[in-house]
């Protein structure tokens, strides 16, 4: 009898021990399975070096009616989105936007005194319009810079216009780089903000990362191709027609 009680506890021993392991080596393969899985990803790789333009902080615009956004009235803005953005002919005498033909595309950088805000219909559809008048000339024009839908205003009047001088959001640019800027030309070893500054923000890019691509600007009729290497313009040629 004390045979047969002892053969029935090494059996019990033995079924726990080989429990017991089976249960180990689950343990151990669930934390080397979640160890693979927790494991840091690769961050990609960028050629991208950080400079003092990523510490400029432009002052921002946050209307949310048509009152609101008349707070600019008065004040001077610098076309952020040069040879994108079309206007028109506006009308002190109406107050009204003569939309049957563009005046032209705002050039880059261009200097504006904002002199009204209306709401206007264009093509079925309320919007938002800033009339402003160009330092060369008394006429005035407008632009859209918002909708309006069921109510609810959307502006994007921040990605039209800097309401600082670009001059002092960036001065620690070379008067060399100003210089090209302002006489919308591109010069080598200028960075593809200061291009952009230059001929505006209608482009083609083609492949490559910010700053080692080749970008087209449209400027009207011509355009011009820009090679971009390390940040830093290295080919600048005339380029095909838009």
């Amino acid at each position: 009898m004390d045979a047969d009680w002892r053969k029935r506890i090494q059996i019990t021993l033995i079924i726990f021990l080989v429990l017991a392991g089976v249960r180990v080596g689950i343990i151990f393969y669930e934390r080397s399975h979640e160890s693979e899985i927790q494991k840091p990803q690769p961050v990609p790789s960028s050629s991208y070096n950080i400079t003092l333009d990523d510490y400029v902080t432009p002052h921002k615009l946050f209307p949310y009616d048509l009152k609101s956004a008349k707070e600019i009235v008065g004040k001077t803005v610098w076309v952020r989105a040069g040879n994108r953005v079309t206007y028109y002919p506006y009308s002190t005498a109406t107050h009204s936007v003569n939309l049957s033909h563009s005046a032209g595309l705002l050039e880059p950088l261009e200097k504006l005194e904002v002199k009204d805000v209306i709401q206007q219909n264009v093509s079925g559809q309320k919007q938002v319009m800033v009339a402003f008048a160009k330092a060369v000339a008394p006429a005035q024009y407008a632009v859209s810079v918002g909708k309006v839908s069921g109510g609810s205003y959307d502006f994007f009047i921040n990605e039209i216009f800097f309401v600082d001088d670009p001059h002092q959001l960036y001065n620690h640019w070379p008067p060399e780089v100003w210089d090209a800027i302002d006489h919308h030309q591109v010069k080598p070893g200028m960075s593809e903000l200061q291009a952009s500054f230059a001929l505006g923000i209608n482009m083609r890019v083609t492949g490559g990362d910010y700053g080692n691509r080749t970008v087209q600007y449209v400027i009207g009729d011509q355009t011009t191709m820009v090679t971009f290497s390390g940040n830093k313009a290295e080919s600048i040629e005339p380029g095909p027609k838009p």
